[in-house]
């Protein structure tokens, strides 16, 4: 192997090492925008869910005289602040806010079994 032909082999390694650091550093960004995309869809999902169920909720009350705490509607009101807290679309909420079952957990759970998949 001559001179040049080694360092162009040095070189692309060089570069091949470069970009995978480049694609570590960029992955925890990625992954904000893509968790971010997922959470919005979600909320998205959610909103038209919850849009639905408070005019049924508000009808049956209506027609069944329901009023307080008890009411169907306020049972839609308090579902809906369970699942922002479980969205946690803007990180506003702690770990021990979120509940046993959020979004974040869900797809650490994920991310960390296709890690090991891959090891």
């Amino acid at each position: 192997m001559n001179k040049q032909s080694a360092d162009t082999n040095d070189a692309e390694f060089n570069s091949d090492e470069a970009r995978e650091m480049n694609m570590e550093s960029l992955w925890p960004q990625v992954r904000k925008l893509l968790v971010f995309q997922l959470k919005l869809y979600i909320d998205a999902f959610r909103d038209l869910l919850l849009s639905a169920l408070s005019l049924g909720a508000f009808l049956i009350d209506l027609i069944q005289q329901n009023e307080g705490p008890d009411s169907y509607f306020e049972r839609v009101l308090k579902f809906g602040r369970r699942t922002e807290r479980s969205i946690n679309l803007f990180n506003h909420f702690d770990v021990d806010e979120r509940g046993e079952k959020s979004v974040d957990s869900i797809l650490d759970e994920m991310e960390e079994k296709i890690r090991d998949k891959h090891k």
